[in-house]
């Protein structure tokens, strides 16, 4: 009969494992953050699409990196929230020729720290950093 096998104390803190993040996932427009349809999909203002606004999503090694295409809209238009700690909302809104509005949710696995987001606008280009929080497996 084998014998069992006997770990070390030192041993026994660096065998915790935890699943790995989950990666950042830009929700649907009409779905909140538990899945289902939102109860109203009717906006307050004027649901003109921003055309060619686009957003990116950078998966790095101690940060992610949102890049927001957004032309034609100003720094006053753009607001940033999170909700839950870990959805952050980017919303922007234009009011003059016509108007426009984008509007973006993106879902953060536990390594996101939220609390830490930082953003700069440049021209039409929004760059939004959110820090990852060091795992303990790594930290070893």
């Amino acid at each position: 009969m084998p014998s069992p096998s006997i770990r070390s104390s030192s041993s026994s803190s660096s065998s915790v494992s935890y699943p790995a993040p989950e990666p950042p996932v830009i929700l649907p427009e009409d779905y909140g953050e538990d899945g289902r349809p939102t109860s109203s999909g009717r906006p307050f203002l004027s649901n003109t699409p921003a055309s060619d606004s686009t957003i990116e999503v950078h998966t790095l090694q101690h940060e992610y990196q949102l890049l927001v295409k957004l032309p034609g809209f100003s720094r006053d238009g753009i607001t940033l929230a999170t909700k839950r700690r870990r959805v952050l909302h980017v919303v922007a809104d234009r009011w003059d020729n016509g108007g426009a509005h984008f509007e973006r949710r993106v879902s953060f696995g536990y390594d996101a720290d939220l609390g830490h987001v930082k953003a700069d606008f440049h021209g039409d280009m929004l760059r939004i950093t959110i820090p990852r929080r060091i795992s303990p497996i790594t930290s070893m």
